[in-house]
């Protein structure tokens, strides 16, 4: 790996054990040269919401702290990139799954809920799935996070059209290519609310779809 990504290994041998933080960067150049994890998760590109937290400050092993002990700092206020909800999804433990249930339940700001919900979902426990699909359904306000970033990430329109797209689904721009994105996001065994978002705007597609 040291090869391949070109730092030293004594260098990734401390960001591995956790006595170095593992930036932003290092995450992505092992997501690049580790290839396809399970539904191909860490390559699918990222939101275009223009806060989207990057954690250079921060890094993400402080973020990751942080979370464990209950404090949720950034996630209050920036919307996370994939990279961060699946760095923080294998790094919190048991005390920070915890902190991360109530913020999606209490969390005081909607970006907190939707971001706690997005790291739980990466997180891939059957226990939590109940949650989740709890939250999407009757939080309105991070359904419509969710639903945008989906939509987002999937096509890469700005952060302005995804949330139109988000709050009316027929007046997507190219609904069947959408519709066909959406399909593999239904099929996922790994992140539950990308399932969830798949299936709620397929069916919103639909009228559009059978024209």
């Amino acid at each position: 790996m040291s090869r391949l990504i070109s730092y030293s290994k004594p260098y990734l041998g401390l960001v591995e054990t956790g006595k170095r933080p593992a930036t932003v960067d290092i995450v992505i150049a092992y997501e690049r040269e580790l290839g396809p994890i399970g539904d191909d998760m860490l390559r699918r590109r990222d939101i275009t919401h223009p806060r989207t937290l990057k954690a250079d400050r921060p890094t993400l092993t402080e973020l990751a702290r942080s979370v464990g002990n209950g404090d949720p700092g950034v996630l209050a206020s920036a919307p996370t990139s994939r990279s961060i909800d699946f760095f923080l999804a294998s790094k919190v433990g048991a005390e920070g799954a915890g902190h991360l249930r109530e913020w999606v339940r209490t969390g005081k700001t909607s970006t907190l809920r939707a971001n706690a919900l997005a790291v739980l979902s990466k997180m891939a426990r059957k226990e939590d799935i109940p949650l989740i699909i709890e939250c999407l359904e009757t939080d309105e306000k991070v359904r419509f996070l969710s639903l945008a970033s989906e939509v987002s990430k999937l096509m890469q329109h700005d952060w302005e059209t995804s949330k139109a797209v988000a709050k009316a689904p027929a007046t997507a721009p190219n609904p069947r290519k959408l519709a066909k994105a959406l399909t593999k996001e239904t099929l996922l065994d790994s992140d539950a609310e990308s399932r969830w978002c798949g299936a709620y705007l397929l069916k919103e597609l639909v009228p559009v779809l059978g024209r």
